[in-house]
C-alpha cells in the first residue's frame, strides 16, 4: 500500500484485539459514537464523518482496500472523527464495555446465500449477543441487505435475543447508496433497510 497508508493506519487504526477500550477514550470527548461492521468499499463511513462532524465513526473490515479508502478520505477531508479496524468483528467488540456505543451498522454483509453456509453470517442467533453488548439501552442496531431471506433470520436473530424492540422500517437520510447495492439493483433486487433499539441491559 505504500508509505502513506503505513502513515495514515499508524494514526488513525485501532487494534483489533487487546485490552478494554472505550470510545471516550479513543476520540477523547463523549460524541455520539457509531461501529460500521463491515464498511466495504468505505463510501459511506467518509461520506456521514464529513456530514456529521460531531459524531465519532468506528469502521471495521476484513479487507484492506475499504480501510485504504476510508483513510484516503479521512486526509482528504481532515477528518478526526474516524477510527479503522483492519480485522474481524467478532474479536473487536470485545474490547468495547457493554453498553458503550450508540449504533451498529450492518450494511450489506456477505449474505451466505448457501444453506450450508448460514452458519457464516454475522447477525445470527449463536452471535447476537456478542455483537450488540457494546451498544447502549436506547441505541439503535441497523441492517440493510437486499436478500430478504437474510432480513428474515436477521430479524429472527435479533428477537430471539430479548433486548430489542420490534424493528422498523426505513432508509435513514444519510445512508447513500453503495456499489453492493447498486450492484443488487441492477440484478433487481431493492435494499431493506431495518432498525432495531435496544430496550434491555446486560
Amino acid at each position: 500500500m505504500g508509505d502513506v497508508y503505513e502513515r495514515l493506519i499508524e494514526r488513525w487504526s485501532l487494534e483489533e484485539d487487546g485490552d478494554p477500550l472505550h470510545p471516550g477514550v479513543v476520540f477523547g470527548d463523549d460524541s455520539r459514537t457509531i461501529l460500521e461492521i463491515g464498511c466495504g468499499r468505505g463510501d459511506l463511513a467518509v461520506s456521514y464523518a464529513v456530514t456529521h462532524p460531531r459524531h465519532a465513526l468506528m469502521a471495521i473490515d476484513v479487507h484492506t482496500r475499504g480501510i485504504a479508502n476510508i483513510l484516503a478520505g479521512v486526509e482528504t477531508h481532515e477528518l478526526a472523527n474516524v477510527r479503522v479496524i483492519e480485522g474481524d468483528a467478532q474479536v473487536f467488540v470485545r474490547r468495547l464495555p457493554s453498553c458503550s456505543i450508540d449504533e451498529i451498522w450492518v450494511f450489506f454483509p456477505d449474505p451466505w446465500p448457501k444453506v450450508r453456509h448460514r452458519n457464516r453470517r454475522l447477525l445470527r442467533h449463536d452471535l447476537i449477543a456478542t455483537l450488540t453488548e457494546p451498544l447502549k439501552v436506547g441505541g439503535v442496531l441497523r441492517l440493510a441487505t437486499d436478500i430478504a431471506d437474510y432480513a428474515r433470520t436477521a430479524a429472527d436473530a435479533v428477537a430471539s435475543s430479548g433486548r430489542f424492540s420490534d424493528p422498523t422500517l426505513g432508509r435513514p437520510d444519510w445512508r447513500i447508496e453503495t456499489v453492493f447495492e447498486r450492484r443488487g439493483v441492477r440484478e433487481g433486487r431493492d435494499a431493506i433497510d431495518l432498525a432495531w433499539t435496544r430496550v434491555e441491559g446486560p
